[in-house]
This record gives structure tokens, sequence and C-alpha cells, in this order.
């Protein structure tokens, strides 16, 4: 069974593709219309359409997403519907002027620490625990802040500032990361939050303008709200410092534990939710092994399908069978569940290749393997004949 394991992994879909397909019987990378594998609200919306065939590469779907801002490049569906939300939500905030929302209140907290500083001597008794509460956790921040080793967080200065949380509150009330990858959104999120910051203006664009589902698409185990409101109000050094925590209760080493913060394949947010996901399992063993693997991501794109793959196995978690453990096969992190072997990965589409053909057959294995999109005929059939078992749509049946 370990062999047939290896690579069943979201690392290593690149690896079961890439043998070449030339063997009669064997299935070639197809080539999609996009009208053919997307629905109507990815395919095109108010902010974007996607142009040109769709290929498949390391089983995933790779799209060209034309919006006003360029055309970009997005691997894999589940990414992609994050990016259509992402677009949707720049064109929100660039509705917002930045120099109504400085002139509109600015200078209404500005001499907030003046004032704090007043109330302290005129009315101490009143005022010294709650000022206290207030310096602790500001201390509390710069600590986490100076030990934080993300390169995605935010700075020392940044953290503490209004700036920040300026724009976390912004990404909570859009419904994205506020580390987001997606660089126009990035631009727009900086531009927006510095000028509230200022004046301290409540810019509440909320989530009306959304089709399709919110873009940070957290589920968590049906947390979602809870994990959206740690993320408006922590910043990403007290999201390391509460994941460090966290993950050392797992039994996850020192030396594991600060690789998988030190990944740039990651957004804080996309870590936070990894723990999260690795929480909701209770007294699942070996947890270890899927941050080792995780924290190997090189690539946006390969962390974001070990996000979804937390995500996921947090759902099949309470919707179909408790997780026991995970056991690591070269590198892969497999989960060991009530209902036998089994690896979930986000892949769009699987079809029969000679890669795929070697790693299952003459091993005795039997498992399930879910997938969020779906597989040719001829892949399902030779996998049941090999004794495993595609599981197709894992998204739609675990988050539904």
């Amino acid at each position: 069974m370990s062999k047939a394991l290896t690579c069943l992994g979201a690392g290593l879909m690149a690896a079961l593709a890439s043998a070449p397909s030339s063997a009669q019987g064997y299935e070639s990378p197809p080539t999609f219309s996009a009208a053919k594998v997307l629905p109507p609200d990815l395919l095109q919306g108010p902010y974007h359409k996607i142009v040109g065939p769709v290929t498949v590469q390391g089983f995933l779907n790779r799209y060209q997403m034309q919006t006003k801002y360029g055309t970009f490049t997005v691997e894999g569906t589940e990414l992609l519907r994050m990016r259509v939300h992402e677009v949707a939500a720049t064109a929100e905030l660039e509705k917002v002027n930045s120099a109504e929302t400085l002139v509109a209140s600015a200078g209404r907290t500005a001499l907030k620490p003046i004032g704090t500083a007043k109330d302290l001597v005129t009315a101490p008794g009143k005022t010294v625990g709650e000022a206290w509460k207030g310096v602790g956790g500001w201390f509390n921040r710069v600590d986490a802040s100076m030990s934080a080793t993300d390169p995605n967080r935010e700075g020392t200065v940044a953290s503490l500032t209004g700036g920040s949380k300026a724009r976390r509150k912004l990404a909570f009330d859009l419904g994205v990361d506020p580390y987001t990858t997606f660089e126009p959104l990035n631009a727009e999120l900086m531009r927006v939050a510095s000028a509230s910051a200022v004046g301290e203006t409540g810019v509440n664009i909320g989530l009306a303008f959304v089709t399709g589902g919110a873009g940070i698409a957290i589920s968590v185990g049906g947390t979602t709200s809870t994990v959206r409101e740690v993320l408006r109000d922590k910043t990403a050094a007290d999201l390391e410092q509460l994941g460090r925590e966290k993950l050392a209760a797992m039994g996850v080493s020192p030396g594991t534990v600060n690789a998988f913060y030190a990944t740039q394949g990651l957004t804080p947010t996309d870590k936070a939710v990894i723990v999260a996901s690795l929480m909701s399992l209770g007294s699942a063993g070996d947890r270890e092994v899927f941050i080792a693997r995780t924290a190997q991501a090189k690539t946006y794109s390969e962390g974001f399908a070990y996000r979804r793959k937390a995500e996921l196995t947090a759902a099949f978690a309470k919707r179909v069978s408790p997780v026991h453990s995970f056991f690591n096969v070269n590198g892969t992190p497999v989960m060991q569940t009530g209902a036998g072997a089994v690896a979930i990965v986000p892949m769009d589409y699987v079809y029969w290749s000679p890669g795929l053909a070697q790693l299952v057959s003459n091993t005795g294995a039997q498992g399930q393997i879910w997938i969020t999109g779906s597989a040719s005929q001829l892949a399902t059939d030779s996998l049941a004949g090999r004794g495993w078992k595609i599981v197709p749509k894992a998204g739609a049946r675990l988050e539904k």
C-alpha cells in the first residue's frame, strides 16, 4: 500500500502525470473549452473573463483570467474561485475615494493617546485598569511581532498602527485574505486601509457584491465565522504565536513548526486555516506529518492546494469518518480513517497515465482517492480494477 500512496498527495500531482503517454491504452492530458468545465459565474463576470483553451497540467486545470488589471494564469479551479472573488473585491475598493475618506474624519483619533494620558491623570481610579489592559495588549503585540518569523507578516510598526487593523477589517468585510497574493487587491487594500487608518472611518463595503460564494472560502469543520473573526482581530504575528502554541500541543516538533512558519508558499491566513483544520481533528495522531509536508510548499499554488486539503480533511472528519492518524509515505501525508486509507487531493481532472498506473499496480493495496474535480471513465475503471475507488467532487460533497 505504501508505494501506491506515495504520490497521491497534492505536492506530487505533477509526478503522477509526467510520465510519457505514448503507450496504447493511456490518455494524454486533455484540453477543454472553458465553457465546458466552468459554471457561468466563474466563466465570466462583471470584472473578469476566462479566455483561451483550458489545459490540464499536473491534474489541475490552468486558466487565463482576463481582467482590467491584466491577464493572470491561475492553476486550479479552487484557486480560480478565490481569484474571481478577489477581482470583484478589488473593483469595489476602487470605488472608495481615499481623499474623501481621509478628509471626512482626519484627526478624529490622532489625539487619543493624549486623551488617554489626560484621563489617567484626572480619573485614575476609573481608567488605570482599562489602560493597563490596553498597554498589556500592546506589549503582547510587540513581543509577538518581534519574535514572528512568517515572511508574509506585517512589519512590527505596521502591526501596531491603524493601517494593519484597518486592512484586516476591510478584508473581513470583503471576505478576502488580508494577506492576499493577488497584487491588484493588495494594492487597493493598502490604499484604502491607509486612508481609513488616518481618519478611522468605517469603510463598510460588505459582501453584497459577491456572486459565487465567499472568496476566502474558509470551512474548517463549520467554524467559518470564528476563523474569519480571528483573522480580523489578530495580527499575523499574533496568529503565528497562537499557531505555534497549538501545534506544539499537537506534538509537532519545534523544527517542523519553524519550517512551517518560514515557508513563503502560504500566507498567514493559509497557515491559520491549516492549524485550525488540524485542531478540529481532536486527538488524531501524527499531525506533524501533514505540517512537515506542507512546509515544503515552494509556490503559492502548491501552498493553497495544501490549505484546501486541510479544509477538506476537517470536513471529511466531521461528515464522513474520524481521522485516526496521518502516516508518512516517502514524505506524503495520508489519512488513516474509520473508512480506511484515504487521500484527499485538490485535482481538477484525473486521466489514466503511465505514471498513475505504475503507482497503483502490483501493490495489492486498496483505498480511496477523493478529488475536487472529476476523472475520466478510463481512469475510474482502471483504478477500480486495482482496488482504488476515486470519489469525485469532494468539495461539493464535504462542504455543502
